[in-house]
C-alpha cells in the first residue's frame, strides 16, 4: 500500500516538454486563462484569545502551553503579510501573462477582458483586490464581482458518517494509525512545539488532564487530533510568512523539535496539515458534494473562452478546502516544490489555461503556481530571476498527462460527467 507520503508524483521525471510556465510547444497560443487561488496569509479561523469563547477549550491559547503571538487582525482575516503578498502574485500574473499575450504589457485592458470574482468572506475579497491592484495599479476597471454564496450548494445528501469512511479508504488507515506510523514523527515534534494543553481544551476536546496533541491523535480514529494538529501547525507560515523573528515562529523550539533549519523544520510539521486537508476534502464521495459549485463557474469561464466571448483573464479568490474538493473530482496529481503533495500553501492557484496548437484541437493546461516559502517570507517581487514555484498538474481524469495537458472537448466533457447538478445551487 503506497503511503500518503509516497502518493506525490514525480511530474518531470522523465517528461519532455516545457517548463511549466513556458507555452506547451512552438507555434502554441494561449488564448486565455482562468485562475482559481487560495486566499493570501490570514489569521487561523479559530480564536486566538480565550476570552469569550463560549467554549474555552475552541481557542488557540489554549491549544498549548504557551500564548501564540498576536496576528493582529480578528480572526480569520487576511493579515497585511497577506495582502502585500497577493498584490505580489498579482504584478506576476500581469508580467507573465502579458508576455503570453493576453495584455498589453504597460498600458490598461479594455474592462471587458478581465473579471475578478469573490465569495463573501473578509479573506477572499481582499485577496482578490490585492491581486487586481497588483495587476493593473491605476487602471479604471469593473468593480470586483462579489457573490456571497459562489461556492455554496445544497447538503445534497452530505452525510458526515460517510465522509469519514470515504476518507479512511483514500487514506489507506484511520489518523490515528497514521498518526502512529508514517506521521509519528511530525507528530512528536509539533508535540513538543506545543507542550502540554491547558485543561479546558482537554476537556473541550474529552480527555482528562493533563494531555497534549499526542493525547487528542491517539483518542478514538484520531480525526480530531489530525485536526487540530493541521490547524496549528499551518500557523508556523503564517509566523515565517508575516516576517516574524525566529525565535518567535512556534516560540523558537521547532528547529530543536526537528533538528532542522526553520524553513524546514515547519514543513516537516506541516506534513500533517497536508495530509489532513487531503484525506477531508479529496474523497470522490464529499469532493463532489463541496466540488460541484467550485467547477461550475471555472467551467462556464473556461467554456465562454473557448467560444471566443468574455475575458482573456479571469481570477476566481477562493478557499484550500473547496480547491482540494474540486482537486477530488478531476483526479489532479501535483507536488508544489519546496511543499508537500497536494498541499495548497496561502495564495497558491491552479491556473486554467487554454492553448490552440499550430494544428489540432484546443487544448487545455493545468498548472499550479505558489510563492515559495521564503517568497512568502521576504515579499520580493517575482520575475524570470526569481520566479514563483510552478508545477504541472496532472488530470487523472483525463489520463494523466505529465505536462498538465488535456483536449478542451474531452475536459469539458468529465467536469460535466464527475459534476453533480443536485450540489448545484438553483439558477434564479
Amino acid at each position: 500500500m503506497r503511503t500518503l507520503l509516497a502518493l506525490g508524483f514525480f511530474l518531470v521525471a522523465g517528461a519532455a516538454f516545457a517548463g511549466p510556465l513556458d507555452p506547451p510547444g512552438a507555434g502554441w497560443t494561449l488564448k486565455g486563462t482562468v485562475v482559481l487561488s487560495r486566499h493570501g496569509m490570514r489569521a487561523v479561523t479559530i480564536a486566538v484569545r480565550c476570552g469569550g469563547v463560549e467554549k474555552p477549550g475552541d481557542c488557540l491559547d489554549a491549544l498549548g502551553a504557551d500564548r501564540w503571538p498576536n496576528p493582529a487582525v480578528a480572526s480569520g482575516h487576511l493579515t497585511d503579510a497577506g495582502f502585500a503578498r497577493m498584490r505580489v502574485m498579482g504584478d506576476f500574473y500581469r508580467r507573465h501573462y502579458a508576455q503570453a499575450g493576453l495584455f498589453p504589457p504597460v498600458e490598461c485592458p479594455p474592462a471587458s477582458r478581465v473579471a475578478f470574482i469573490s465569495d463573501g468572506v473578509e479573506r477572499t475579497l481582499l485577496s482578490a483586490g490585492a491581486v487586481m491592484d497588483g495587476m493593473f495599479p491605476g487602471c479604471l476597471l469593473p468593480n470586483l464581482d462579489v457573490r456571497p454564496a459562489l461556492y455554496k450548494g445544497p447538503a445534497c445528501g452530505y452525510e458526515e458518517a460517510q465522509a469519514r469512511a470515504a476518507s479512511v479508504a483514500l487514506a489507506g488507515a484511520t489518523p490515528a494509525t497514521l498518526m502512529r506510523g508514517e506521521f509519528a514523527r511530525p507528530l512528536a515534534a509539533l508535540d513538543t512545539v506545543l507542550g502540554p494543553f491547558r485543561p479546558e481544551a482537554c476537556a473541550a476536546h474529552g480527555v482528562s488532564a493533563p494531555c497534549s496533541l499526542a493525547t487528542l491523535a491517539a483518542k478514538g480514529d484520531g480525526f480530531d487530533g489530525l485536526h487540530i494538529a493541521a490547524q496549528t501547525s499551518e500557523q508556523f507560515i503564517m509566523q515565517y510568512g508575516a516576517s516574524l523573528a525566529p525565535d518567535a515562529i512556534g516560540w523558537g523550539r521547532l528547529p530543536a523539535a526537528t533538528g532542522a533549519p526553520l524553513p524546514a523544520a515547519i514543513m516537516e510539521v506541516n506534513a500533517l496539515h497536508a495530509a489532513s486537508e487531503r484525506i477531508a476534502f479529496m474523497p470522490r464521495y464529499q469532493a463532489v458534494k463541496r466540488g460541484t459549485p467550485v467547477l461550475a463557474p471555472v467551467l462556464a469561464a473556461l467554456t465562454e473562452l473557448a467560444a471566443g466571448r468574455g475575458p482573456t483573464f479571469t481570477y476566481f479568490s477562493s478557499h484550500d478546502t473547496l480547491m482540494l474538493a474540486l482537486a477530488g473530482m478531476l483526479d489532479l496529481r501535483w507536488t508544489p516544490p519546496g511543499f508537500h503533495p497536494y498541499q495548497l500553501p496561502p495564495g497558491g492557484a491552479f491556473a486554467f489555461e487554454l492553448w490552440q496548437p499550430p494544428t489540432g484541437e484546443l487544448t487545455l493546461r493545468l498548472v499550479y503556481i505558489v510563492q515559495s516559502l521564503d517568497q512568502l517570507r521576504s515579499g520580493a517581487a517575482l520575475a524570470a530571476q526569481n520566479p514563483p514555484a510552478a508545477t504541472p498538474v496532472e488530470i487523472g481524469a483525463c489520463g494523466a498527462d505529465p505536462a498538465g495537458l488535456c483536449p478542451w472537448s474531452r475536459f469539458a466533457a468529465l467536469a460535466q460527467a464527475v459534476s453533480d447538478p443536485a450540489c448545484l445551487p438553483p439558477e434564479k
